[in-house]
């Protein structure tokens, strides 16, 4: 089963802290700072778009890009993010093969994707759990940098020619002249 992550951007960046506190200065840094952290956790999900709203836009059409895999879609003039996450959700209402988790807080929004069969987590929640994960990525890479054995050479022959190296090598003989 593919699992597909929606993201209402401004509504992320608007309950992140250090997100809020960098779109009060510079609303394109924080919008970049959300893909940025998303690319990170690129591995946890087949797909990723995240919606910003640009409905306030005179004369604005839709736009999508791509960037580092991350679907990015800006709405059209009159369109909400809301709209367009609702539009993907009927989409792939009832196919079993996708499950898709929405990333709001909106709860309205919340209500109208569990309608449509998508599961939501909040922004609280998303931050929670890739902070989680970063930290349990972070404890893996310790963990096998100091706990476990160097990579000697020993360490990484197969059983049978290290027996053979080892019998050479402890059977007093010269191997080469």
């Amino acid at each position: 089963m593919s699992v597909y992550l929606i993201v209402d951007g401004y509504n992320i960046i608007n309950a992140w802290p250090d997100l809020k506190v960098l779109a009060e200065d510079n609303l394109e840094a924080a919008r970049l700072k959300l893909i940025d952290c998303l690319t990170d956790y690129i591995f946890l999900w087949d797909k990723i778009t995240v919606v910003f709203d640009a409905h306030l836009v005179p004369m604005g059409s839709e736009t999508r890009e791509n960037f580092n895999s991350i679907e990015i879609i800006y709405t059209r003039e009159g369109e909400t993010a809301d709209n367009v996450i609702e539009k993907i959700t009927h989409k792939f209402k009832g196919n079993s093969n996708i499950d898709i988790l929405v990333a709001t807080s909106d709860w309205a929004q919340q209500q109208t994707i569990l309608s449509r069969g998508a599961r939501r987590i909040s922004a609280r929640e998303l931050k929670q759990f890739l902070t989680s994960i970063k930290q349990d990525i972070r404890n893996e890479y310790i963990e096998n940098i100091f706990l476990i054995k160097k990579n000697y050479l020993d360490n990484l022959l197969e059983k049978d020619v290290k027996a053979k190296l080892d019998k050479w090598r402890y059977s007093g003989k010269k191997i080469m002249s």
